[in-house]
């Protein structure tokens, strides 16, 4: 206490909270920064955005701190013989920290319950720790044109909002037995979140060159790489596409009299994958561009409106057939005549009708090609788009 009380409200020192350690020399503060992943909640394409709760460990020197030196070691022998002081919250307003914020950042939370959740140590050569816990939603522009396919790289840029690069530059903490970002191992890479994998993450320096019309500001960026799992979009519609798009092709393995039934199983299946498809559309944001999922729903229907216009001409040659039957009857006489089949000495004409229209022979050969062809035409559709 009286350590702190020397170094922060003693009115004989010059130590001011408002000031930077460095601000009338000739070289920026350096703060090295530190993220732990608590947590990894929420990805939504829909606000373009993620959620993540995170320890945001800050370090930097402070000369006007140091309690270590020979004069502050005679001073404070008898008091405090630690190598680190530990700060409570309710004096952590009379020390200098750096104005960090989140330039990405929506919407952003303090932990308190039950006492604010940060802390701040001093050692005794001047160095300053200060960490503190914080819920975040930042911005992540997603580019969906492979989607649900898609591997998305969300940013997490954290800069200084009053002081320019003369005054403080950030850092990564990272020397070689550190990494800059480090993680629960409830979220450690390559495990699943609900509808992603965290497959990689890396960070760089982006010192000054933010804004370019603008004072250059101190400024770090982190990236998450984040890959989609698919088993939610095989389950919810490629599945059940792929079996509407085959039930339509049991038509084709129907008479060509059995009229009815093809025109309803036809229709029936184009209208449930439209209103499959319009219900997964609802859940998607709204973009200019083509997804993936939108190339799939799209063929999906072509093949199962292609089903029904196959029996829309296959119809129509089949009624022609019947015309072409109508209008060229054969009547012959038969090969054999037995005795006594003579009617008033005339002998008996049979009706013979020829063999099957041309036309309903290409209706039934365009069914029997159909069968081959749909399916076909469907595995080879899916290995493009895979």
């Amino acid at each position: 206490r009286d350590v702190l009380n020397f170094l922060l409200n003693n009115p004989n020192q010059t130590y001011d909270p408002r000031v930077p350690p460095d601000y009338e020399e000739e070289h920026p503060t350096n703060v090295t920064i530190k993220i732990h992943l608590l947590s990894f909640d929420s990805v939504s394409e829909t606000t373009m955005d993620y959620s993540v709760e995170v320890y945001l460990a800050m370090e930097w020197f402070d000369h006007r701190l140091e309690f270590g030196s020979f004069h502050s070691r005679l001073k404070f022998a008898h008091l405090n013989n630690s190598t680190r002081l530990e700060v409570d919250t309710k004096m952590m307003d009379l020390v200098w920290v750096p104005d960090v914020y989140f330039r990405n950042e929506k919407r952003a939370a303090f932990h308190d319950v039950t006492v604010p959740n940060k802390y701040m140590h001093l050692l005794k050569e001047g160095t300053v720790q200060y960490s503190m816990r914080l819920s975040l939603t930042l911005s992540c522009r997603m580019l969906l044109q492979k989607y649900p396919l898609d591997t998305q790289r969300c940013p997490m840029v954290i800069q200084s909002y009053t002081y320019t690069t003369d005054n403080v530059m950030f850092y990564w903490q990272q020397p070689e037995e550190v990494i800059a970002i480090t993680h629960d191992k409830d979220i450690a890479l390559n495990t699943e979140l609900p509808q992603f994998s965290i497959v990689n993450n890396f960070t760089e320096n982006c010192n000054g060159t933010m804004d370019v019309e603008t004072p250059k500001f101190a400024c770090i960026k982190a990236y998450f790489t984040l890959k989609r799992d698919i088993g939610y979009y095989i389950i919810q519609v490629y599945v059940p596409s792929i079996l509407i798009v085959a039930l339509s092709w049991v038509s084709f393995w129907l008479d060509l009299e059995a009229i009815p039934a093809r025109v309803t199983l036809g229709v029936l299946t184009v209208l449930t994958l439209n209103t499959h498809g319009s219900y997964i559309q609802s859940q998607l944001p709204k973009v200019s561009y083509i997804k993936a999922i939108d190339v799939w729903i799209v063929s999906s229907l072509i093949f199962v409106f292609a089903g029904l216009l196959e029996f829309a001409y296959v119809n129509v040659l089949a009624r022609r057939g019947d015309k072409e039957i109508m209008s060229a009857q054969i009547f012959r006489i038969p090969i054999e005549v037995k005795e006594g089949s003579q009617t008033n000495g005339k002998v008996p004409r049979h009706v013979a009708v020829g063999g099957p229209a041309p036309s309903r022979l290409r209706a039934r050969r365009v069914d029997k090609i159909s069968r081959i062809l749909f399916p076909l035409s469907f595995i080879f559709f899916n290995l493009g788009y895979w």
